[in-house]
């Protein structure tokens, strides 16, 4: 009986979850892709590149849904077996309901399980790989030059490009001003960039460079002519999990983030009799109020999430997860298992 309990409930709660976290998930990944295309403003992002950066938000995303969508899913499923007597039938047969709570325990465990997995592992290596993603491409777009555009710019200098095979060019046109306010082009009839590693050359051939100041102007005709820059880019060192968060502990401002990551992954577990309390009713004789319970839970579990960041002690995290879970207790106590 114990089997084939634990196999409905999954059934009905998998039916429930899918139908809030489905859509969650959707809109969640409109919003990801609608940020994610601001960066292609400056840096050239293939299809694959942009399915790249999706998936470096993916831990992100479904670490903020799912906990919502666990308790909304228990809450809709509970509500449901109880308006249509199911529970009810249930309670006939000698199931208490303490035993069909515990049957949603194992979900509870496996959601925060699944939870920490992703904010204590997934995340920071998901976060540093976006940091190199995007501090690669942005030194590829500092020597990238396209054809026939515009503002382009090498270092300090303009760039106007006719034609481009690969790293050749055709027919360039270069702009730029020293500190003196002299306005200084030059021309050439064919160009290439070498890239050697932070420096990249820009050469220059069968051209010919005009220079003004004031009235004054002046014309050199050159065979070869080498423009230099040096590419800045900052080093970044890629960190273990077990750096990631030991450098995040030892910063004050930064210690009660990993305390908060924990507090939401194990939400699933504390909230689920506090949730379930008020979802597991007689509908002849009780009124409904799973969805205000389930809201007011919701906004005061992140409140106290965000309160555990801000202090950032260990022991404040332990003592509200205990106060929460015994709370849970305690009302599942008084308004539901002494009746069923």
């Amino acid at each position: 009986m114990g089997i084939s309990l634990y196999r409905y409930i999954s059934v009905n709660f998998t039916k429930s979850f899918l139908t809030i976290f489905l859509p969650l998930f959707f809109i969640g990944s409109l919003v990801s892709i609608v940020q994610l295309s601001n960066i292609t403003k400056y840096i050239e992002v293939s299809f694959f590149e942009m399915a790249q950066l999706f998936g470096y938000n993916l831990p992100a995303m479904l670490f903020y849904t799912l906990p919502v969508s666990f308790m909304v899913a228990v809450v809709t499923m509970l509500l449901r077996l109880s308006n249509e007597n199911e529970l009810t039938a249930l309670f006939a047969l000698g199931i208490k309901s303490n035993r069909v709570v515990r049957s949603i325990l194992l979900s509870a465990s496996l959601f925060s399980i699944l939870l920490l997995i992703l904010s204590i592992i997934k995340m920071p290596q998901a976060k540093q790989d976006y940091r190199l993603f995007k501090a690669k491409k942005l030194t590829q777009a500092k020597i990238n030059i396209s054809p026939s555009k515009l503002g382009q710019k090498f270092g300090d200098f303009f760039v106007y490009v006719k034609s481009k095979e690969g790293l050749d060019m055709r027919d360039v046109v270069i702009y730029t001003k020293d500190k003196r306010d002299r306005n200084r082009l030059f021309i050439a009839k064919e160009a290439n960039i070498e890239n050697r590693d932070s420096t990249v050359k820009l050469s220059l051939n069968r051209g010919s460079g005009y220079s003004f100041l004031d009235r004054s102007l002046q014309v050199i005709d050159y065979e070869t002519m080498q423009i230099f820059q040096n590419i800045e880019a900052k080093p970044y060192t890629y960190e273990s999990v077990k750096e990631y968060w030991l450098n995040y502990y030892k910063n004050p401002k930064k210690r009660g983030k990993i305390l908060f990551f924990i507090f939401i992954s194990l939400i699933p577990i504390t909230s689920l009799y506090l949730i379930s309390s008020f979802a597991i009713i007689n509908p002849r004789y009780q009124k409904n109020y799973g969805y205000l319970a389930l809201g007011v839970v919701t906004v005061g579990l992140y409140v106290m999430a965000t309160v555990v960041k801000n202090i950032g002690s260990p022991y404040l995290l332990a003592g509200v997860l205990v106060a929460i879970t015994a709370l849970g207790l305690i009302v599942f106590r008084y308004r539901v298992s002494r009746f069923f």
